[in-house]
Formats: structure tokens, C-alpha cells, sequence
């Protein structure tokens, strides 16, 4: 299999679905500002900063190099959920059980705070909290759901075996046999939510700019930071950097530390109601949900083809498109029903699957917080505001957790 570039091939890329109709929010940097911070990047983790900073009255300058969540943030399948890629019991087996624990603590935490902001802010984002499912779809992987959901439970966390009549028939007659349900997760819409927390920002007094990529970032001293775009200036004295796939591209000490990944997504038209919350299957690699209107989105597969879906570029690849529509058909209720949108996003995964969260080597005017490994709605809200936390205070709990001194010397 082999990537194919967007309009070329059998298929043509689109708008992610949930962009469609998706309006500028604000200008292009123009001229020489000054701010006391500049954030760089306007996904879910840079509006959680700038939502924080707003609330302190700190003057803030945001710049975006395309516009609000037109990047990974507005290009998933909008799940809300606890844990890291890997499931609890790999998570235990590779930190440790009290760090794993603290970890998924963590990822529950960041859920309740995006719910939090969600009701004060009043977000019609279509937030759901009906729980997701994980699927196994062979027998070692129903053996590893088990365990894990054994291990979640004695660690305080909810997980319910469904397996025999107690999993749904639509997933049985589609070859599964074993599932565990997780009733605190949730789902939304991950564009709506991320503008509409950028438009309160705005409504506070950030000012924002859309379509300015980051030329050159210089940050020599604590106090004094810079960031030059085409056309532009913000000169401030911190910068706070949440660009997470693309961080080693404007900042080269990330460059080995967080690689773009590619997710690969597609959209049906509306469909009879079948698909009760999110579904993760294969180890997370197929995931799915059915949204308000009844569409079903789907991503994943990226298995597939491990070395060719690295990079940035937000192409489609044929035969993994492929794979998921035919992976619909597997479902009766789907057969027939037109695919509508295909796309692809830029995921970054750090080399240890956690995030990294903190000072970065020679900047020191410079914080970061990059590397969700597709759980950017899992982590980067707690994350951004660990970022505040540590630029208004000096510390963070979350920031300990997630530190980049785990990768210094």
C-alpha cells in the first residue's frame, strides 16, 4: 500500500466534515506586536492556554499557521477519552502501576474540564457523555481487554466486560465477541468546541491570527521571546509553543522527540441509528462513532502501512481508505450508505506515547506542550493549562507528570 495525493487516484480528499462551512475568525499578522505572551498554535491545547491566560488578564497574541483547528484538532473522530494509546495493562507493564494510574487520573481529569468549559461557556460542540466501547478482534486481544478491565477496576476506574447476550448483536454479526465499556467517556465536536473556545478567548481580549506561520521563533532569555511570521512580528516575554506534529518543524529539538503521524478519516451521509457511543477495535488501530445527524465517522487502519502514513502531508491513502469502507459493509445498516468526505490528519506521537509538557532545551523564553499520540482530546486541555500554570507559577502538577526534562541528558 502507498499513500496517494489528495484528487488523484480513486478517491478525492475533502474538507473534514466537521469544518464544512467553517468561516475565518480572524486576520493574518500584519506589523510588529507586543503581547506579554504569544502562543503558537490554535488547536485544543493552544485554546486552553488562551482560554487560561484570557481568564488572568494576561495580554496575549495567538498566531495560527492555517486557521482555528483546521490542523489534527478538527480532523479526528472527536472522542473524549481516559487512558493513553495503549491499553491500561500494556500502560501498567511499560510506567508502572502508580504512574499509569496517575496518568489515566489524568486523562479523566482533562474530560471534566473540557465538560467544565463546555457548560459556562454555553459550546453547542454536540458533547455527548454516552460512554465508548473497545472491541477485540482476535482472541489474544479479548484476553488483553480483560485483563485490562480487571486492572482498571481494582484501580478505581469504570470498565464493564460486555461479552455472550451482553454485547450487542450488531457487533457480534460483525465478528466480534468481546468488548469492555467505558461509561465515563465522551465524544463532540472537535471543531466546534475548539472555535468556540477561541471566539470566548477573542471575546476576552486575545488577539488572534489566522493564516501566519511561524518563520523563526527566538526565545534567548527568560522574559524575552520572539516570533516572526511572514508578513508579522509578536514580540513578548514568553512563548508558549502547542503546534504538537509539527513542533519539530519551527523548533528542531523536538524533531526526534514527537514524528507526524497520519490518521486517515472518512464520513457517511446520514444512517439509520446503530452505533451507541465511540468504538475502539483492534487495539484502538479502528475507531468509529455515529454523530447527531446520524453520520457515522470512521478512522484508523493505520496499521496498514506503519512507514508510509509518517509525515505531514495530508494525503489519502487508497488502499486504507479502501479498507475502511469495505470494513462499513461489515455492518448491514451501512451497506449502500454514501460516503460523503475523506480526509486526513497530522497526529503527533512522542517516542514514549506520553505527552511532553514544559521548558524547551535552548529557549530558554520558551514552554511547550506537544506529542498527544492521538489522544490530543484525551490530554492537551490539562496540558495548556499546566502551561499557564507553570508561567504564572512556576509549577505544575501536570507538567511534572508529562516534563521534557524526561528527555534531557
Amino acid at each position: 500500500m502507498s499513500p496517494v495525493a489528495a484528487g488523484s487516484g480513486p478517491y478525492n480528499a475533502t474538507s473534514p466534515y466537521w469544518l464544512d462551512g467553517a468561516a475565518p475568525l480572524a486576520p493574518e499578522l500584519e506589523g510588529s506586536v507586543t503581547a506579554d505572551v504569544v502562543v503558537v498554535g490554535a488547536g485544543v491545547c493552544g485554546a486552553s492556554v488562551a482560554w487560561a491566560l484570557a481568564q488572568a488578564g494576561v495580554q496575549v497574541a495567538w498566531v495560527e499557521a492555517r486557521g482555528v483547528s483546521e490542523g489534527a484538532s478538527g480532523r479526528n473522530a472527536g472522542f473524549v477519552l481516559q487512558g493513553t494509546c495503549e491499553r491500561y495493562s500494556r500502560a501498567v507493564g511499560l510506567m508502572g502501576r502508580e504512574r499509569a494510574r496517575a496518568v489515566h487520573q489524568a486523562s479523566r481529569d482533562n474530560h471534566l474540564a473540557m465538560a467544565t468549559v463546555i457548560e459556562e461557556l454555553g459550546l453547542e460542540c454536540g458533547y455527548m457523555r454516552r460512554g465508548s466501547l473497545q472491541l477485540a478482534g482476535s482472541e489474544q486481544e479479548e484476553g488483553e481487554l480483560l485483563e485490562s478491565a480487571a486492572m482498571l477496576r481494582e484501580d478505581g476506574f469504570s470498565a464493564e466486560v460486555r461479552a455472550g447476550e451482553g454485547l450487542d448483536e450488531l457487533y457480534q454479526q460483525a465478528g466480534f465477541r468481546v468488548g469492555v465499556h467505558i461509561a465515563d467517556d465522551g465524544e463532540l465536536d472537535p471543531a466546534r468546541f475548539v472555535r468556540g473556545v477561541a471566539q470566548a478567548a477573542v471575546g476576552r481580549g486575545v488577539r488572534l491570527f489566522e493564516r501566519s506561520p511561524v518563520l523563526e521563533i527566538a526565545a534567548p532569555s527568560p522574559g524575552e521571546a520572539y516570533v516572526r511570521t511572514a508578513r508579522g512580528e509578536v514580540r513578548a516575554q514568553l512563548v508558549l509553543v502547542c503546534t504538537n506534529a509539527y513542533a519539530g518543524e519551527i523548533i528542531p529539538w523536538y524533531a526526534d522527540k514527537v514524528d507526524p503521524v497520519r490518521g486517515q478519516m472518512l464520513a457517511t451521509a446520514p444512517a439509520p441509528p446503530m452505533f451507541s457511543s465511540p468504538v475502539y477495535a483492534d487495539h484502538g488501530y479502528d475507531y468509529w462513532r455515529q454523530d447527531e445527524a446520524g453520520r457515522v465517522v470512521l478512522g484508523g487502519w493505520r496499521n496498514l502501512d506503519v512507514a508510509g502514513e509518517k509525515g505531514t502531508a495530508e494525503v489519502l491513502h487508497a488502499g486504507i481508505q479502501e479498507r475502511m469502507g469495505a470494513f462499513l459493509e461489515r455492518f448491514p445498516g451501512m451497506r449502500g450508505v454514501p460516503i460523503t468526505h475523506r480526509w486526513s490528519g497530522t497526529m503527533g506521537f512522542s517516542r514514549d506515547g506520553l505527552p511532553i509538557v514544559g521548558a524547551v532545551p535552548g529557549l530558554p523564553g520558551a514552554l511547550g506542550a506537544v506529542g498527544f499520540t492521538g489522544h490530543g482530546f484525551g490530554f492537551a486541555w490539562v496540558c495548556g493549562q499546566a502551561l499557564v500554570e507553570l508561567s504564572l507559577q512556576g509549577t505544575s502538577e501536570i507538567a511534572d507528570r508529562f516534563s521534557s526534562r524526561r528527555f534531557v541528558g
